[in-house]
């Protein structure tokens, strides 16, 4: 018979918890900035509540970018605003204000790329309505219409044009 001690086996090991979803995570840096205790020490630079908050944000930030499109062109904010986002929410309703329908501003938003031959269409047809003189007059005299009519076309332009794919 063997005299050496009889070790009890070792508890189980509880599986990490899963990582919150990009909407639980925005509800979580919610309710941490109601606490002015977790508020206080990440003001001081307070480790765990720094890297705390870069992970939740880094999370609520995942949503796909078309997500994150129609957040900007329903004007809602971000859990964490960044630039990009901001910019998206004023172009879209500076786009919407000039009568632009919301798919084609949701197409300016996720930078959806043209073929070329829209490009050098709207181009053509951008500098053929710049050199008639009635569509200039109503374009910078702000009619509507006018004013639709060549954001669509500087749209068009400004575009990134699709790749074609090699045979």
């Amino acid at each position: 018979m063997s005299t050496a001690p009889i070790t009890p086996p070792a508890a189980p090991v509880a599986p990490p918890a899963p990582a919150p979803t990009p909407d639980q995570a925005a509800t979580k840096l919610n309710e941490l900035r109601g606490n002015k205790e977790w508020v206080t020490k990440f003001l001081a630079g307070n480790g765990p509540e720094v890297q705390e908050y870069g992970n939740l944000s880094e999370i609520a930030l995942s949503k796909g970018d078309q997500d994150k499109v129609g957040l900007a062109m329903a004007g809602q904010y971000l859990p964490v605003n960044d630039s990009e986002h901001l910019t998206r929410m004023g172009t879209a309703s500076m786009l919407r204000d000039a009568g632009i329908g919301d798919d084609v501003i949701r197409q300016a938003l996720s930078g959806s790329p043209v073929t070329q031959q829209e490009r050098d269409a709207a181009e053509k047809l951008k500098a053929k309505l710049m050199r008639n003189s009635d569509f200039s007059k109503k374009y910078l005299a702000g009619d509507g219409e006018a004013k639709e009519q060549m954001t669509l076309l500087q749209i068009i332009t400004s575009s990134d044009v699709k790749q074609e794919q090699q045979a």
